[in-house]
Formats: C-alpha cells, structure tokens, sequence
C-alpha cells in the first residue's frame, strides 16, 4: 500500500515505508485474540479494558485512543485512552478537534491517515494542531483509521509515537484498518446487544405490570415471560402452561401477525376456546410476544344463565347453536340419539326455553367453542 501522498518514503523525507514487516503473522494472530476478546464485552468499558489490555501486541505504537462518535457528527459520545495524559485529552477535545487536519482528512477519505505520509517532520510541527495540542506529549507521528458501519464514520481508532526513530510501515496502516473494523464490529454488537436488551426490559417490566394475558418468548428460547393475567388464564386450563410450547411450535417462524383458535377444556371440564394471537419482536428475529384470551371473557349479553350446564350440556349447547341436528350432534360427541334428546330437553328446562332459536340467542357469540363446522 503506498502512502496517501503517492510514494513511499521515510519519516525524514515525509512518508510511509512500504515493506514488509517480519512479525506480521504475530501480529495477525495477536488481532485475531482481540477479536475474540471483544466478543465477550459486556459494556465499553470493558472494550476499553480489553482493547487497551492486548492492542500493544498489534500496533507498536506506544499511544492509542479510541473515538465513538455520537449523532451530531465527529464529537465522541465516549473516548479512552493508553499512555496519553488526561491533559492532553482535555485539550484535544476543547481545541484541538476542530483544527486537526488528518481527522478532516479521514473524515473526506473515509480511510487511514498518517500525519508524515505528505509531509516533513518540521513541517508537521509547525501545524497548528501540533503547536496547540499534539506538543504537549511530542507526537511525532500519529496515525488514524475510521470505524465504519455501513458505509458511516462511527469513529476512530487513533494511534501515535514521540519517537522520531519510529518508522510508520504500510503494515502499520494496513493494520489499523483491521483493528478498526475489528472494534467497528465488537460495538455495533454490543449496541445491538444493548438495544435488544433494552427491548426486552421494557417488554418483561410491561409483563410484570400488566394484567393482559401476555407471554412473551425470546428468540431461541423456550423459557417464556409470563404476565400475571397470563399466568391467571393458564391456571384454569386443564392443560396448563404446557399449551404454550404447542403455541409456539405452529407459530414457528412467523414475520407477521398470526391469529389462531384453539378448542380447549378448562380444569372444572368446561370446554372453551383459546384465542391467540403471536406478533415478532420488532429487531429480535425468532422471539414471539403472544396474547391470549378465553372465549368465555368476552362480553357477551344475554350469557350468564349458561353456567348453570353440565359440561357436557355446555358441549350440546354450543352445537345446537352452531345450527347442528340431534343426530349431528350424537355423531359428534359419539352419543346416542336419545342421551342428545335428553341433553336438550334438560338445557331447555334449566335455561327455562322452549326452542333451538332462543337458546341460540343465549349462546351468541360463543359458537366458536365447537370444535366442528357444517359442511
């Protein structure tokens, strides 16, 4: 790689030394346990323990800083730093950039800069940024690389030596571009992370708090987040919370709204239908956020004498007023055509009615609870 000016040429004379260097596999190796140590970042603070911890393995620089950028342009939202004073951070950052020309110069690029690489020695001490800010801890030669993500500056990766002796090689600058992208990567993860479990405190403090019937699954998980109305509703289901891994297993891999219905029996034997309906969790692919709701919570008008039934006069019930016949509805619930006769007979006397058309009145709205349809 030849230096931004187009040759190659030592500190003296302004440039880059474009050779080979011989501790390269050790220092590719070095970036790789970076790498994996990154991952394992809960907060950047701990990025910076790591970071600062191994990257004099990787760049033989001996000052190092690390720039994240905010929203409003090229001002960190956070910094930190290696064997740079506190002072001179402070003054940087007051004065120093805003007039400091190899950050314009990253910032126009999009790529790695070296302050010598187009210039002298004396020239780069008679910058303003030199005589202002960079003198202060004698940095001779300071090299950057932007952290990118998609295709946007999110910040640098600084590197610099009070060492005239240093010689700044192409593998040097070669080699901050892949310790930026190799940080790029460990924060755009742990802001996704953060994000994420942002989401998921919010969505497990609404669960706590809310009385609807929620539950909610995290992405490859099968441990839910139950609401308190949602762990009420499981309680009087005969099948209990086991009913959620069947829920989950036909939603699947839903992307959008799914809506089904499920013909259930509640612990006193009353037969219900379960509605349920499975949304994704905007940005955490595979997790699930589920409503549930009992038929028989609705309000229904003209519905309260029914819980005077037997379970199985609910059954009959609820076929009669999805318009079944007495030998349909023996077919369906495998009974003699005189046990069904017998059924509505009693429905008629408990519910004091005398025709099919009143009781499905009484029962409307709750039809849903036959498992069954005509035709």
């Amino acid at each position: 790689m030849s230096s931004p000016s187009g040759g190659p040429v030592g500190p003296a004379g302004g440039g880059v030394i474009d050779r080979y260097s011989p501790d390269l596999g050790t220092r590719m190796t070095a970036l790789m346990s970076l790498s994996a140590s990154l991952t394992e970042i809960a907060d950047l603070t701990e990025l910076g323990e790591a970071y600062f911890g191994q990257i004099g393995s990787v760049m033989d620089l001996p000052m190092s800083a690390v720039y994240l950028f905010g929203d409003a342009g090229p001002t960190p939202d956070w910094y930190a730093s290696r064997n740079v004073s506190d002072r001179f951070m402070t003054t940087y950052e007051r004065c120093g950039r805003q007039i400091d020309g190899e950050l314009r110069s990253l910032l126009d690029s999009a790529g790695p800069v070296y302050n010598l690489a187009g210039q002298t020695l004396a020239q780069w001490r008679r910058s303003e940024v030199y005589r202002r800010v960079d003198c202060l801890e004698n940095m001779v030669h300071v090299l950057k690389a932007p952290i990118m993500h998609r295709g946007s500056i999110i910040g640098t990766v600084d590197f610099a030596s009070d060492s005239v002796a240093t010689e700044v090689e192409s593998d040097d600058i070669r080699m901050a571009s892949a310790i930026a992208q190799v940080v790029s990567s460990a924060v755009t993860t742990l802001r996704t992370r953060q994000r994420l479990q942002h989401q998921v405190d919010v969505y497990q403090l609404a669960l706590e708090t809310s009385s609807a019937a929620v539950v909610y699954f995290a992405a490859n998980s099968i441990d839910p987040s139950i609401s308190r109305g949602a762990a009420e509703l499981l309680r009087e289901l005969h099948e209990g919370p086991d009913i959620l891994h069947r829920l989950l297993r036909d939603v699947g891999g839903a992307t959008s709204v799914v809506h089904r219905s499920y013909l259930i029996r509640l612990r006193n034997g009353v037969k219900d239908v379960l509605e349920c309906t499975s949304r994704p969790v905007p940005g955490e692919p595979g997790a699930q956020l589920f409503e549930l709701q009992l038929e028989s919570s609705r309000d229904r008008p003209d519905a309260t004498g029914l819980d005077v039934l037997s379970a199985r006069e609910y059954d009959v019930a609820g076929l009669v007023a999805a318009g079944f016949t007495d030998r349909e509805i023996a077919d369906e619930l495998v009974l003699s055509l005189h046990t069904v006769r017998q059924h509505v007979k009693n429905i008629y006397g408990k519910l004091d009615i005398s025709s099919r058309v009143h009781l499905t009145r009484i029962y409307h709205g709750m039809s849903a609870r036959s498992d069954s349809s005509r035709g």
